[in-house]
Formats: C-alpha cells, structure tokens, sequence
C-alpha cells in the first residue's frame, strides 16, 4: 500500500517539465487496470472530435469578445445537446501552447478565473492521463462550483495537435456532497501553427453541468467561460515570454 501511494503521489506532480510524464513512466512498472477501456475511449473520443471540428455547417454566434475577435459559436447535436466553438488566434509558440494546456495543466488554476484545482490522478502514457478538475462558481454563484473526473488525451492528426477530454468512470474519484459532479462531452483544445509567433485555437466545449438550470444560464455562462479563459491565456503566455525575455537579457549582461 505504501509503495502505491508513493506512485500515486509521484504521478500527480506531473505538471512542471515537459519530460516529467515520460521519466515517470520510465522508472514506474505501475500496470493500470482497464487500460485498454481508456485507450479504446480515447481514439472514440478523437473520432467524435475531428468529426465535429470539421463540421462548418449552420454554427449559430453565441458571443463575442468586444474587440470582435473571439466568437463563441454553438450547434446542438443529437446526441451531445449544444457544443460551444470558439476561435482565436494566440501569440505564443506552437510548442508552448500544447504543453500549458496539457503537460502542465495542473498550473491551469494560477492564471484561469473559471478553474479552482486541476490535478492529474493518473499517467497511462505520454498522452493519456486521467485528470481532475474543480471550477469556481459561475453567473454570480447562480451555478454553483463543479467537478469533473476526465479522460485527458494528446493526439496529432495533420500537424493539428487535439487536446481532448471526455468524462470516465474512475473509481478512485467518487462523487462527493461538497461538489456537484459534471460530465464533459467530446471538448478540445485544437492548435494549429500559423507561424511561429501565432497559433489558432480551436476550443470545443461540451458539458452536462447537471442540476436545474436554465438554458440561458448555461448558455451565457458556458460562451463567457470559454471567452474569459482565452483572454486569460493570452495574458499567461504574454507575462512568461516577458519573464524569459527579462532573463535572457539578463544572463546575457552578466556573461558580457
């Protein structure tokens, strides 16, 4: 029992370095149970999400940021009820962006005002991860604070990289009376390289927050979440490229 937990606590600080979930994997002989459910979820996940990312057809605008560049588009579909599109062009490497996103998610509550606590519970490969999540209270605590237990996926498809993540059942993550458990739909983060300063952000969001609510509520507050966090990355991603430009320059005074 000791030793599982010492696995256990070596797996949830896979967040700081692009290289930590690899050398984890390395020097841990941990054989996760249902592994092959998760990896067969995960390419079905993938299928559903490039199916819908190409879908251009009749995407009806939600909101829009006020400069008019972010734009929320939504599209009910049978079986998921209503999907959120936003677009928007990032300033940020390709590179920096997938590992904010992905390997270093658990840092996504340090500059995200919708997300309170992300941890990663699991590592089943470089590329897929079960992961937790808690988010604050939304439309001035009209919807109270959820949580969400995911199945978190990397995958490249014609030099796009898919963020994914879809609800899973884990066992080591019950429900509990202090949060009300959501479910995520098929939801993405889909990144293009346009050069290599910009990248376009495709962000796919589905989630049956549970409870009762209004539709309006969850439409209004679901397209502001997805414009809130955009802005917020952006911010992130500007204040670290200042803070490496700061201590390059630096390094390079005293080595002069």
């Amino acid at each position: 029992a000791d030793k599982e937990e010492t696995k256990q606590g070596s797996l949830r600080s896979v967040h700081s370095d692009s290289n930590v979930a690899q050398s984890i994997l390395e020097e841990s002989s941990v054989v996760f149970d249902n592994n092959e459910d998760y990896e067969i979820q995960a390419d079905e996940t993938i299928d559903e999400i490039w199916r819908i990312f190409k879908d251009d057809n009749s995407w009806l605008e939600e909101a829009k940021s006020r400069d008019g560049f972010d734009i929320v588009f939504s599209k009910i579909y049978p079986k998921w009820g209503k999907i959120f599109r936003l677009t928007s062009n990032i300033i940020g490497s390709y590179s920096d962006i997938v590992e904010i996103l992905f390997e270093r998610q658990e840092d996504i509550p340090k500059w995200s005002p919708t997300v309170n606590n992300c941890k990663i519970l699991e590592v089943i490969n470089n590329d897929l991860y079960i992961t937790y999540q808690v988010t604050n209270e939304q439309a001035q605590g009209f919807i109270s604070k959820r949580d969400f237990v995911n199945l978190t996926i990397r995958r490249s498809i014609d030099d796009i990289t898919i963020l994914a993540a879809q609800a899973c059942h884990y066992s080591k993550m019950p429900s509990n009376n202090n949060c009300v458990r959501a479910e995520n739909g098929p939801t993405a983060y889909i990144i293009e390289k346009i050069d290599e300063t910009t990248c376009k952000l495709t962000w796919l969001l589905n989630v049956d927050l549970k409870g009762w609510l209004p539709q309006y509520l969850i439409n209004s507050s679901l397209a502001n979440v997805q414009l809130d966090l955009v802005e917020s990355l952006r911010n992130y991603i500007s204040k670290t490229i200042d803070i490496e430009l700061s201590c390059s320059s630096s390094m390079d005074t005293n080595t002069a």
